[in-house]
């Protein structure tokens, strides 16, 4: 196998070089936008490249998860030492926090949210690996899977909860006779890529342990969009928005925090969180988890990632401790809407506050045990980073970044996203693309199709045309990921290659009702990389641009043709 985490740095040293970079890799007084673009690709390129990560990566992310871990066991909230105006801003993110779990109704007073009613009705599976299931599908963990909690009371509230559905109660019954309710000890940690260095640590939950965490972070979405205006699926958008704004007007600070999953205490939440919340999310949570070699480690983290509740639960706090500062601070806490994006904006650990709050904010993330990150929190100056956006003086500066180059689609999609930062900085980079290409097919595809189907080229690019003789489209190959899925048109047929299957057929009908079914067929989650297939697709609009790649359009104009044909321009087909 090439050795790409040598021959890419090189290559892209010499584009860049050409290009006039001055070899600089940290921001100087006076650097232009350009030349910080620069820096910032040939700091991301390889910075997450999973294909050379040193051996000590899992045992540094496990070292950093103990740590956490034993901070949290002994963590208390202690405001002894804090200021007038801190004191205040805790007491109002305390306030926050009650009133979104409490709503006033005039005929029966003062009422609870986040009851086990509520969470009942919004019971849900993930698409990961839970334990106890023995595939990653709907079918597979509702109808054929063992139901392992970590509390012998979830399964007696599992049945309770779906006793008034009957298709659910049958599937139930049915998986009942052939599988068990079994009691574990809690989580099982494992590591994913994260960067050279240090790998992630993920917590896989029992499965029902994780049903009832995909309703309560259900009904915490709910409140968030409610009290906040927050919404999780859109509000990456605001925080990008907010982050440019910054960037340009120096209004708005944007904050990061060092390992914000795994660092909320349950002492902390505790003494934020009204005790009916506290208990429903304790017992909900893995008490403890269980490492590599087989040791247990009982969790003090509330929660850590895996859990389906930890990104909802810390968007509500840290929305909290930000609305708290403003409270103290006699600033406005404006919510987003049609036409204003609001002063404030919080997308998990990322944190958008104005600038004059920034202080306040991150000295009260401090007293509640979190680390702010300061290499990637931004309050003066022309850049700020939140949500997968980097922008210097409005531009958004953010590199490429690599994590595999393994399979023919890892190439192409490489190759298609470092082609986009060419155009949209008018920067050419032909020995990069050449070293990408090299001694690979070119297969040409039009720009609307996946990164990982092809080399994305300009219709004026010299390759063979196919054309359909009725339409006059373009006709193409392009690179097809077969996904692992199995039959469940025949429910007495154990399904090929997948352990643990039982006959129940109520189950198939109810992941039909749930849409998890497409054309007969239950789509598994698969660790091993799915079989690429070669498929035949026709394009009349070659060039047409989706939205996502709108950029290059606004900054470089037609001009996005040239360079895609000039970095190239070693392979014709």
């Amino acid at each position: 196998m090439r050795d790409y985490a040598v021959e890419l740095p090189f290559s892209l040293d010499h584009d860049l070089r050409m290009a006039g970079w001055n070899g600089a890799i940290s921001p100087y007084p006076d650097i232009s936008i350009v030349q910080t673009a620069m820096q910032s690709l040939r700091a991301s390129l390889l910075k997450k490249f999973s294909d050379r990560v040193k051996i000590d990566a899992d045992q540094n992310a496990l070292t950093l998860f103990l740590e956490i871990n034993e901070k949290c066991k002994y963590f208390k909230l202690d405001t002894s030492s804090c200021t007038n105006i801190e004191a205040i801003a805790l007491g109002e993110a305390k306030d926050f926090i009650y009133r979104m779990f409490h709503t006033e109704d005039q005929t029966e007073g003062n009422l609870r949210r986040l009851t086990l009613s509520e969470i009942s009705g919004r019971l849900g599976v993930g698409n990961g690996a839970n334990i106890g299931a023995f595939s990653t599908d709907f079918l597979s963990k509702i109808g054929t899977s063992n139901m392992s909690a970590a509390d012998r009371r979830l399964y007696y509230l599992y049945v309770q909860a779906i006793s008034c559905d009957p298709l659910w109660s049958s599937v139930e019954s049915t998986r009942s006779k052939f599988r068990e309710a079994d009691l574990v000890l809690g989580s099982r940690l494992s590591f994913v890529p994260k960067t050279v260095e240090i790998s992630r640590t993920i917590c896989t939950e029992p499965l029902l342990n994780m049903l009832f965490q995909k309703g309560i972070a259900s009904v915490l979405e709910d409140l968030l969009i409610e009290t906040c205006s927050i919404s999780l699926s859109r509000q990456p958008d605001w925080n990008r928005r907010l982050a440019q704004l910054g960037s340009v007007s120096g209004k708005f600070g944007t904050i990061d925090l060092s390992s914000a999953s795994d660092s909320m205490s349950t002492s902390l939440v505790r003494e934020f969180f009204p005790k009916h919340v506290l208990d429903m999310l304790v017992l909900t949570r893995s008490p403890y988890t269980i490492l590599p070699d087989g040791t247990s480690v009982e969790l003090h983290m509330i929660s850590s990632m895996g859990n389906a509740f930890t990104f909802p639960l810390q968007t509500i706090f840290f929305t909290s401790l930000v609305h708290g500062a403003y409270k103290a601070l006699r600033y406005p806490f404006l919510k987003p809407s049609r036409s204003s994006s609001g002063n404030f904006a919080v997308f998990g650990d990322d944190i958008i506050c104005l600038r004059q709050a920034y202080g306040l904010v991150t000295r009260m993330l401090s007293i509640c045990g979190f680390e702010v990150n300061m290499n990637k929190s931004f309050n003066t100056g022309l850049f700020r980073e939140s949500c997968g956006h980097d922008y210097f003086h409005g531009r958004n500066v953010r590199g490429v970044y690599i994590k595999t180059l393994r399979t023919e689609g890892d190439r192409y999609s490489a190759i298609n996203r470092l082609n986009r930062w060419s155009a949209n900085w008018n920067i050419p980079l032909p020995a990069t693309i050449h070293c990408l290409l090299r001694g690979q097919r070119l297969l040409p595809i039009p720009l609307d199709e996946m990164d990982d189907a092809g080399v994305k080229v300009p219709f004026c690019f010299p390759f063979k045309k196919r054309r359909n003789r009725y339409t006059g489209a373009v006709i193409y190959r392009f690179l097809y990921k077969s996904p692992t899925s199995y039959s469940v048109t025949d429910v007495t047929e154990k399904p090929p290659g997948l352990r643990g299957w039982v006959h129940n057929p109520d189950a198939v009908l109810l992941a039909a009702l749930a849409g998890t079914l497409r054309r007969g067929k239950a789509v598994v989650r698969s660790s091993e990389r799915s079989r690429a297939l070669f498929r035949v697709r026709s394009s009349s609009s070659w060039d047409w641009i989706p939205p996502d790649s709108a950029a290059m359009l606004s900054y470089c104009g037609e001009g996005w043709k040239f360079l895609f044909e000039l970095n190239l321009t070693f392979f014709k087909v």
